[in-house]
C-alpha cells in the first residue's frame, strides 16, 4: 500500500471538501463520507497479507481460531465506528458522534464476552486445583 496515494486522495479530498463546503455544505459531507468508505475499502483490499500472516501465525503457535476471531472483529468494528464517528463530527454532530462511538465500544464488548467467559473459567480452575 502506498502510503503517498492515500495521503494524496486525502488531502485532494479535503481541499475539494473545503471549497464546496462554501456553497453546498450537505455535498461537502458528502464528498468526506465518500471519500472515507473508498479509502477504506482500499487500505482493506490492500490488508490480505496482514490476515494471511496473523493465520499463519496462529497455526504455527496453536492459538485458538476464536481469539484472532475477536481480534479481528473488533478492529473492524473499530474502524467503522472511527468512520462513522468522523463523519459526524464532520455533519457538525458530535452528540451524534458521541453516541456512535459508545455503540462501537460496547459493540466490542460484546463480541469478547465469551472471552471474558473463558478467562473466569481459567481463574476458578486455577484457584480449586
Amino acid at each position: 500500500m502506498d502510503m503517498l496515494h492515500i495521503a494524496g486522495i486525502a488531502v485532494t479530498v479535503a481541499s475539494f471538501a473545503v471549497l464546496l463546503r462554501q456553497y453546498r455544505k450537505e455535498y461537502a459531507m458528502l464528498l468526506g463520507l465518500t471519500a472515507g468508505v473508498l479509502l477504506f475499502g482500499l487500505i482493506l483490499s490492500k490488508a490480505t497479507p496482514i490476515f494471511t500472516e496473523l493465520n499463519h501465525l496462529t497455526t504455527q503457535a496453536h492459538i485458538n481460531k476464536t481469539y484472532v476471531s475477536v481480534l479481528i472483529k473488533s478492529l473492524g468494528i473499530c474502524f467503522v465506528t472511527q468512520l462513522a464517528a468522523d463523519t459526524c463530527r464532520d455533519a457538525g454532530e458530535t452528540a451524534v458522534a458521541g453516541k456512535v462511538e459508545m455503540a462501537g465500544k460496547f459493540a466490542v464488548l460484546l463480541i469478547a464476552l465469551p472471552l471474558f467467559g473463558q478467562v473466569a473459567e481459567l481463574a476458578v480452575g486455577l484457584l480449586a486445583g
